[in-house]
């Protein structure tokens, strides 16, 4: 079983690392510090005997929580890593007394919407030619906004 812990710089290069093998765009490694140092963010990993399997980036923003980036190892997928991640994020917001959880995710990520929308987010919106191409591309591609209300969102009782 994986442990979920907050993760600080001293994360920083396995983080990194898990970033660049994980995602097709990764996020640098200067991105990735300043959501560690951020007053109103937090990077949630999750832990598997020691090794990083796969993080989230919540931040607070007014009384919406945000991610702004969600990761897991391509080898642990399909494995519920991804909705513990929501769950974590989920419960930030609560923690922050924020009224919703929001996302922006590719229009052509399948598997990523189909999971946002099995955890209860639905679609609020659509932000035409958004993302930067995925090569071979050359075409942008719209980021589809999705959210949750906390305040209705299944789980454990706000404190």
């Amino acid at each position: 079983m994986s442990a979920l812990v907050r993760l600080t710089t001293a994360d920083l290069e396995p983080l990194t690392v898990l970033e660049v093998h994980a995602q097709p765009l990764p996020w640098s490694e200067d991105q990735l510090l300043l959501e560690l140092v951020h007053d109103d963010a937090r990077v949630l990993g999750l832990l598997d005997d020691g090794a990083l399997r796969g993080y989230v980036a919540v931040r607070r923003m007014l009384e919406e929580a945000w991610i702004l980036n969600l990761a897991v190892d391509a080898a642990h997928r399909r494995h519920g890593l991804g909705r513990r991640l929501l769950e974590a994020a989920r419960e930030a917001g609560r923690e922050w007394g924020c009224t919703s959880l929001w996302l922006e995710v590719r229009e052509g990520n399948a598997p990523a919407r189909a999971l946002y929308q099995g955890f209860g987010m639905s679609e609020r919106g659509r932000r035409p030619a958004y993302y930067s191409p995925l090569p071979p591309s050359s075409t942008r591609e719209t980021a589809v906004l999705m959210a949750l209300e906390l305040a209705t969102a299944p789980g454990p009782p706000r404190r």
